[in-house]
C-alpha cells in the first residue's frame, strides 16, 4: 500500500490503461458481431438475387420466370392492364355520375331536423293523395322515427350522408308509388334504414378494426324502422354500400313494376334480398275495401271446355241424340285461384366507390 501511494500517479494510469483496453475489447466484440449479422444479411440479399435473375419454376416441369427486362416489361402491362380493369368496375359500380344522390355538404344539424320533418310530412300527404295506406296507429316515419317522434332531437353527425339517405328514401318511395296499378290495394309499412349517424370506428386491435358499427347507446333504443342488414354489398375499401329496407302489402304486379323501375332507374342502386309472405288479418283489415274492389274486378280463370275440338280454331261438336247445346264458354268462367294480398319485405343498396387515398396517405405520411 506504501508502494502505491508511493507511486500513485504510475498505478492510476496502468489502471486507466487496463480499463481502456476491456472498454476496446468490449466494443471490437460488438463490432465483429454487427459485421456478422451485416455479413450474414447481404449474402441471404444475394441469394435472393441470384434466385430472381435465375428464375423460379412456379411448377414442376415449367419454364422458369427469371427477373429479366423482358418480363418486368411484361409485368407492368399486367399491371396497367389491371388498372384498366378496376377503373373499369368502379365505374359500372357507380354508374353515371350525373345519376348520383347526393346528400348536402352544407346541411347542419338544425337544418336536417327541419328537412326530415318536411320530407315524413310530404311522404305522408303523397300516400294519402295516392289512396295509399300507412298504419292507423303509428304511420311510419320513414326511417326516421327516432326524429320525428322525439322532439327537438336531431343527427349529431354525418349530416351529408343522413340527407342522402333522405334523398335516397325519397326516390324509393316515389318509385313505389309510381309501381302501383290503378286501383290496386297498397299499403306502405315501413322504410328502414342503417342509422349511420350513430356508428363509431372500430379502434385497432379489436374484431372488425377499421369498421363502423351501431355505438350502444344506438343500439339500446331499438328503433322500429332501423336495422343493420346481414346481406350487404358493403366490401371494405372496395365498395360503399347504404342499405334500406322497403316493407309494404299489396299484389304481386306492385312488387313486379317496383323492382324493374329500380333495375332500370340508372341510378347505382342493387336489389339485395326480397322476402315475400302472406299479409296478416291486420293488414287485409286495413286494405279490406280497396282488396274487395281490386279482385272483383279482376277477370277470372276460364274453366276448360268439357267439349269441342282440342285446338282452339276447332269448332265445338254438334249436340247428339237430341241433347241440349253445351253452355258458351262465358258461362263457365269460374275463379281458380283467389287474388291474395301478400307482404313484401324489399333491401335495396345504394352503392358508391370510396375515395381513393393519395400514396403519401397510405405510406404514412402527415395530412396536410
Amino acid at each position: 500500500m506504501q508502494n502505491f501511494k508511493k507511486n500513485l500517479g504510475f498505478n492510476l494510469a496502468l489502471i486507466a490503461m487496463a480499463a481502456l483496453f476491456i472498454g476496446l475489447s468490449v466494443f471490437a466484440f460488438f463490432c465483429y458481431r454487427a459485421n456478422a449479422e451485416s455479413a450474414r444479411g447481404l449474402k441471404a440479399a444475394r441469394n435472393a438475387q441470384d434466385a430472381l435473375l435465375s428464375g423460379h419454376a412456379f411448377a414442376p416441369g415449367a419454364a422458369k420466370v427469371s427477373l429479366n427486362d423482358k418480363n418486368v416489361a411484361a409485368a407492368a402491362e399486367d399491371v396497367k392492364e389491371m388498372e384498366i380493369h378496376v377503373a373499369s368496375l368502379r365505374a359500372a359500380i357507380a354508374g353515371n355520375p350525373e345519376m348520383a344522390i347526393k346528400g348536402k355538404a352544407s346541411a347542419n344539424s338544425a337544418e336536417m331536423s327541419a328537412l326530415l320533418r318536411e320530407s315524413v310530412d310530404g311522404w305522408r300527404k303523397l300516400a294519402a293523395d295516392q289512396g295509399i295506406k300507412l298504419l292507423p296507429n303509428e304511420p311510419t316515419a320513414f326511417g326516421f322515427h327516432r326524429y320525428i317522434h322525439n322532439q327537438g332531437t336531431s343527427p349529431k353527425r354525418e349530416f351529408q350522408k343522413v340527407d342522402q339517405q333522405r334523398q335516397i328514401i325519397d326516390f324509393l318511395i316515389r318509385q313505389l308509388v309510381e309501381s302501383r296499378p290503378a286501383g290496386s290495394p297498397l299499403l306502405i309499412e315501413s322504410v328502414d334504414r342503417e342509422p349511420i349517424e350513430t356508428f363509431v370506428l372500430v379502434p385497432e386491435g379489436k374484431p372488425g378494426a377499421g369498421t363502423y358499427v351501431p355505438s350502444d347507446d344506438a343500439a339500446v333504443r331499438n328503433e322500429i324502422d332501423e336495422f343493420a342488414p346481414v346481406r350487404t354489398y358493403d366490401h371494405r375499401n372496395l365498395v360503399d354500400s347504404l342499405s334500406f329496407r322497403v316493407r309494404f302489402s299489396g299484389y304481386t304486379p306492385t312488387l313486379r313494376t317496383f323492382v324493374n323501375k329500380i333495375r332500370n332507374s340508372g341510378r347505382p342502386l342493387a336489389i339485395t334480398t326480397i322476402d315475400v309472405s302472406l299479409a296478416t288479418k291486420e293488414v287485409e283489415k286495413i286494405l279490406g275495401s280497396s282488396a274487395a274492389n281490386s279482385a272483383a274486378g279482376a277477370p277470372a280463370a276460364a274453366a276448360p271446355a268439357l267439349q269441342g275440338g282440342f285446338f282452339p280454331a276447332e269448332e265445338a261438336a254438334p249436340p247428339t241424340n237430341g241433347s241440349k247445346p253445351a253452355a258458351s264458354l262465358e258461362d263457365k268462367r269460374v275463379l281458380v285461384v283467389p287474388r291474395k294480398v301478400s307482404a313484401f319485405v324489399v333491401q335495396v343498396d345504394y352503392l358508391s366507390i370510396p375515395e381513393e387515398k393519395p400514396a403519401a396517405a397510405a405510406e404514412g405520411e402527415p395530412k396536410k
